[in-house]
């Protein structure tokens, strides 16, 4: 059993950023502005149970190519955060400016879910998905735009 679950995840994280469309062509790269809603999900594999655990949060996420991007909602799983983001068609970028500016051995790591690094995303003026994911780990946001 252990052994499928570990072959499950890269597998699960495939078929789903499998899904996600980006625009690898610079010049008509439509950058992601407005509001967003929708929810977030955690995929974790335990490394010593080898089970997955998953968390999902709805979220709101605010994008503006001057100011930024805030992101808010259920805080009990995921941080409310701020700062800037940059985007190249295939990748979106967070930098998030509540996390501590240098992390060193005394920084505390965070114990909630931020926003920041790089991911995979997709954006077709409406919908935008946001996708990041390791071996143990993946993040999903899947959004819809707010009128």
């Amino acid at each position: 059993m252990k052994r499928k679950i570990i072959y499950f995840l890269p597998l699960l994280l495939l078929s789903i950023t499998g899904c996600l469309k980006s625009n690898s062509d610079p010049s008509n790269v439509v950058i992601p502005t407005g509001t967003f809603a929708g929810q977030f999900t955690r995929v974790h594999l335990h490394p010593a149970t080898g089970k997955l655990d998953t968390i999902k949060a709805n979220l709101t996420l605010t994008m503006s190519t001057t100011a930024g991007y805030a992101i808010s909602g259920d805080t009990t799983l995921h941080a409310a955060s701020h700062g800037g983001y940059a985007v190249d068609g295939l990748n979106i970028a967070f930098s998030d400016q509540t996390l501590p500016a240098s992390p060193n051995n005394t920084t505390p790591v965070p114990t909630k879910v931020h926003l920041n690094g790089v991911y995979s995303y997709a954006y077709n003026g409406s919908a935008l998905q946001i996708a990041f994911s390791s071996d143990t780990l993946a993040f999903f946001y899947n959004f819809t735009a707010k009128p």
